[in-house]
């Protein structure tokens, strides 16, 4: 009987201070959030895409690389090493630029890049499909006027 009185003594503090800091843990706030709208996330749809950072990129790692679209192929009339070279570029099998700003439905290059083109084949040819993610990337961009940021 001694033991039980001597349990519930020291028991019953332990139990209202862990609760207590319970409560204030899932009530406490993590500090004040950092609202900089200059450095959005990436996955935050207002932001706007990059050509340098996020669309040259995609450019130079799978279509602007030797024997496809860089300077010196300019494959199907198509150069994607530069963002002039880019958006002058006419190719050969739409018989006008491959991209429209502003309009990535009327942009040659999001029809190449997407499944079953209306002209030829899904680019790049060899190899896996662009990441859904970076078409989307494209497709802001040109939907965007395809700014040169």
């Amino acid at each position: 009987m001694r033991h039980s009185k001597i349990t519930q003594r020291y028991l019953r503090p332990i139990i209202i201070c862990a609760l207590g800091l319970f409560l204030i843990s899932c009530s406490s706030s993590t500090g004040p959030q950092d609202d900089d709208d200059n450095n959005p996330p990436p996955d935050d749809p207002d932001r706007l895409v990059s050509y340098s950072e996020d669309i040259q990129p995609i450019f130079s790692g799978n279509c602007a690389t030797s024997g496809c679209h860089d300077a010196g192929s300019q494959k199907s009339g198509v150069n994607l090493s530069s963002y002039n070279a880019a958006l002058n570029s006419t190719g050969n099998q739409y018989g006008k630029k491959v991209i429209d700003p502003g309009s990535p439905d009327n942009s040659p290059l999001m029809d190449k890049i997407e499944d079953n083109p209306d002209e030829g084949s899904r680019m790049p040819p060899n190899g896996s499909a662009l990441a859904q993610a970076e078409i989307d990337s494209i497709r802001a961009w040109i939907e965007d006027d395809a700014p040169d940021n």
